[in-house]
């Protein structure tokens, strides 16, 4: 009876991915573990549109004004790409984590594309590119 309890929630586990490699973190510890935190400033430019933050590819966060996402990377090319729903383009930070390094990144709005997107409407926001947020080195 035991047993197949534990083989039911064993199966029930893999259902959901419990378990797997695929789904596991890195699992660096010290001196070794890579980090990133990326923070939304709270400028009122944007305020409704949530930024979404992606990390090689691979969607990590959508961030409200103010709010931070903290998580692991893999050492090696990384690029960290945001955007957001209502206007076109995006921003992207490219660059080489290193084992052991923390990262600390800030997102925040492009007065770029809100006077493109003033001038041009959608198109002129196309055009340009770059999207309602950019991503830097925090300071």
């Amino acid at each position: 009876m035991m047993r197949s309890k534990l083989a039911a929630l064993v199966a029930l586990a893999s259902l959901f991915g419990a378990g797997t490699a695929a789904h596991a973190a890195p699992k660096a510890t010290g001196k070794e573990r890579t980090t990133v935190t990326i923070t939304r400033t709270t400028d009122f430019l944007y305020l409704a549109a949530p930024a979404a933050v992606e990390i090689n590819g691979t969607k990590v966060a959508s961030l409200g004004r103010g709010e931070s996402y903290n998580g692991p990377l893999v050492p090696g090319a990384t690029t960290i790409t945001v955007s957001t729903w209502s206007t076109p383009g995006s921003s992207k930070i490219t660059f080489n984590a290193v084992p052991g390094k923390t990262y600390r990144m800030v997102v925040g709005p492009r007065g770029e594309n809100f006077a493109a997107n003033m001038l041009g409407g959608l198109i002129g926001a196309a055009i340009e590119g770059g999207g309602a947020f950019g991503i830097g080195p925090a300071k």
